[in-house]
């Protein structure tokens, strides 16, 4: 208990006044003159006795009387559980966090959206406060108007400006977040000084993690303040690929688009369109069950545009924020491919590789004798095609090895087809591994050899994904003999009958670079031409091959990046018109690259490494849809409108899609054992003022205590007039 005005309690010396009253008052004695005293012996001390009770009980009386009116005036009062009355007297922080993300968009039975009534839970948070508080407010964002503490007037008005974000947070990042500015700043007092720390979510439990993390804190006051809808189920794009990754014109290729169905009934006839360049081209309809996923797909046999934005549109509801995802379908260039091929076939007209490469709306073909190379073509080619050199003693096949080890390196591709002898020193001497081995093995040289088939296609390979229409458990495959027998090892996407590879990509342990890939060297076990094999014949060759040097390309940017994506890289040479404008324009002039969308510009920070851009995505600024990436002069005035170089399209994180959140029971059950930590369930804004002005308002006591004097001073007059 408390008291307004404490100095009132000096009055409590009042109490000496009918105590000295009783004592030189009430103890007088009186004579009193009697005939015959004989009969009065009894009645004196019955008499006596029953004053001296009376006196007793009227001296108390007074004595409460006189405590319970000076109590009165000094106001006594109750304070609050959470009030600064409550034994901790120093001014207290208060830091709010709002979730804003985009789940907090969903509408509540209230027909008010989540984040509104956020801003109003806020709005009765700062009304319970003393005018001279001072809070920090925090978004997804973290912004940088989180790091200057805030009035009540000013964070009215920037809560007033809060918007949906597409970043999310973890609880573990919200509470280090304000640890780490209560340890460095605590506005200016000590470190330790303690906080109102205000959690505002609804709690999802695919980007708030583990709530437990709060139980960490046991110094400030954790107030979690769920918003909980009655939404527990969604539908959302998981993923989108190609069937085959490189987008050529005039190729027909094929979009296949997978739907996840978070939730627990099964959904019917679920509308989903494609629309290109903000034209519906195609439509289709899938069952989803429920928390599992459909996937539908669509034929892209129409022509496309150099750049085309692109949308995958359906109607789920109520939860909408994610009923369309966002990505760019980019035609490719060419398809670089260098052919070095022995002396042997330099003298032929054209080599079977030269042949299936020959379309040149799709492959830009330049083939050399070793002899004859140009090494400056190496650096600028999607894939070369080692045809058939081998003896690493000639001195021409020995000159081209250097580079080779170089473009390796630096991520390129290389094919090797080996030649008739079984040499392939060349490719240990390439990749630098000294343990590579192989012997080549006699064939009898006879139209009545077996030349068995190979095995078939494993169809479950990624590589064959949307290669053939249609059944392929009978296909009649190519045949190939065993000419050689050698100890690689990596992925095999066609075998011999007898299980052993015939053409396989190198695994990472044959790469010298860092980052190498698995799919950097494709090698055939057999020259392609005859008698040996003949695929270079079959229908399986040209889809083969095809998909081989596609994926030897590099891609100008993937279909599509996430917003909170913190890094994302793109190759300069794909998207820029002129050949190396970064170097050949010389080394004082210096470029900026800028992402823009309808009148927004944001410059990310940005650095070239190796023909690469790296952009980092600041956190917060970037939304879903589609922005152009222009370059600039860095030194340019900024007036005129660049050419865009590409589209980019961004999507919200597939995590904020999942809607399940923690219930009010749940948080209760993981917090029961944390003292600093309180749970509000309240339905509407009224539930939560009463609920946390129960907390913070003071009972007042002087009604009581006033009430108490006036019954005190009854007693007396009844004692007084009765007893």
């Amino acid at each position: 208990m408390s008291f307004v005005y404490p100095q009132f309690l000096w009055g409590l010396l009042a109490l000496s006044i009918p105590i000295i009253i009783h004592l030189f008052n009430f103890r007088r004695t009186k004579k009193v003159y009697f005939s015959n005293t004989f009969f009065l012996r009894n009645v004196k001390e019955t008499t006596t006795s029953k004053l001296k009770v009376k006196h007793l009980l009227i001296l108390l009386a007074r004595l409460l009387f006189i405590t319970f009116l000076v109590l009165t005036f000094a106001q006594p009062f109750l304070p609050g559980k959470e009030s600064a009355d409550s034994g901790n007297n120093a001014e207290k922080m208060v830091y709010i966090y709002m979730d804003n993300s985009l789940s907090m968009s969903s509408e509540l039975s209230s027909n008010a959206r989540a984040i509104d009534q956020g801003v109003n839970y806020i709005e009765e948070i700062l009304a319970l406060y003393p005018r001279n508080t001072q809070y920090k407010f925090l978004t997804n964002e973290f912004g940088n108007f989180s790091r200057v503490p805030k009035s009540s007037d000013e964070l009215s008005e920037l809560i007033a400006e809060v918007e949906l974000s597409g970043v999310i947070r973890s609880g573990s990042e919200i509470l280090n977040k304000i640890q780490s500015d209560i340890s460095s700043s605590a506005f200016g007092q000590e470190t330790d000084a303690q906080a109102d720390i205000y959690v505002i979510s609804d709690f999802q439990r695919s980007t708030f993690g583990d709530p437990e993390a709060f139980t960490e804190d046991t110094t400030h006051n954790i107030k979690l303040v769920p918003i909980s809808s009655s939404f527990e189920s969604n539908v959302f794009v998981d993923s989108i690929y190609l069937a085959n990754p490189f987008v050529l014109a005039d190729e027909a290729n094929e979009l296949a688009v997978t739907l996840k169905n978070d939730g627990n009934e099964d959904i019917t006839d679920q509308i989903v369109r494609l629309l290109i360049n903000e034209e519906q081209v195609a439509s289709a309809s899938l069952n989803i069950p429920s928390d599992a996923s459909g996937t539908v797909r669509f034929s892209l046999n129409f022509p496309l545009q150099q750049n085309n934005r692109s949308q995958i549109v359906f109607d789920d509801y109520p939860v909408t924020f994610d009923n369309e995802f966002y990505f760019t379908l980019n035609l490719g260039d060419k398809i670089s491919v260098l052919e070095i091929k022995s002396e042997q076939l330099s003298v032929q007209d054209s080599s079977s590789v030269a042949k299936v490469y020959a379309n040149k709306s799709i492959f830009d073909l330049q083939s050399f004798g070793v002899g004859n190379l140009d090494y400056s073509l190496i650096e600028s080619s999607d894939l070369i095609v080692m045809n058939e050199i081998g003896n690493t003693g000639d001195e021409a096949n020995r000159a081209v090895i250097p580079y080779l080890r170089e473009y390796i390196s630096q991520g390129g591709h290389i094919m090797f087809i080996p030649p008739s002898s079984g040499d392939i020193s060349l490719l240990s001497e390439i990749t630098g591994n000294t343990g590579i081995s192989a012997e080549r093995i006699v064939v009898p040289d006879s139209v009545d050899v077996d030349r068995p088939p190979l095995a078939n296609l494993d169809m479950a390979n990624p590589f064959y994904d949307g290669m053939f229409e249609g059944e392929t458990e009978n296909f009649v495959m190519p045949y190939a003999e065993k000419i050689l027998q050698h100890n690689l090892q990596g992925e095999a996407l066609l075998n011999y009958r007898t299980g052993e590879p015939y053409l396989l990509n190198l695994s990472k342990r044959y790469i010298m670079a860092e980052n190498g890939s698995s799919d950097q060297i494709s090698f055939f076990s057999t020259p392609l031409r005859d008698p040996v094999t003949n695929i270079h014949r079959h229908a399986i060759f040209v889809p083969v091959m095809y998909r081989l040097a596609s994926r030897s390309k590099s891609m100008n940017n993937q279909l599509y990046y996430y917003v909170d994506n913190p890094v994302i890289a793109l190759e300069t040479a794909s998207f820029n018109n002129e050949s190396s404008d970064e170097q050949s324009d010389g080394p004082d002039r210096r470029y900026l690259y800028k992402l823009i969308r309808e009148g927004e510009e944001v410059i990310p920070s940005q650095r070239m490494i190796s023909g690469r851009l790296l952009m980092e995505i600041p956190q917060g600024v970037i939304q879903a849809g589609f922005y152009e990436l222009v370059r600039v002069e860095e030194s340019a005035s900024g007036e005129g409108n660049p050419e865009p170089l590409t589209t980019l399209s961004f999507n919200i994180d597939e995590n904020e899609s999942l809607i399940m959140q923690y219930d009010v029971s749940d948080l209760e059950d993981i917090f029961e054992n944390s003292a600093n930590v309180n749970i509000y369930e309240a339905e509407n804004v009224e539930a939560f003022a009463g609920m946390i002005r129960s907390e913070q308002t003071n009972t007042a006591l002087w009604k009581y205590t006033l009430l108490m004097a006036l019954l005190c001073l009854l007693t007396e007059i009844l004692l007084i007039r009765f007893l």
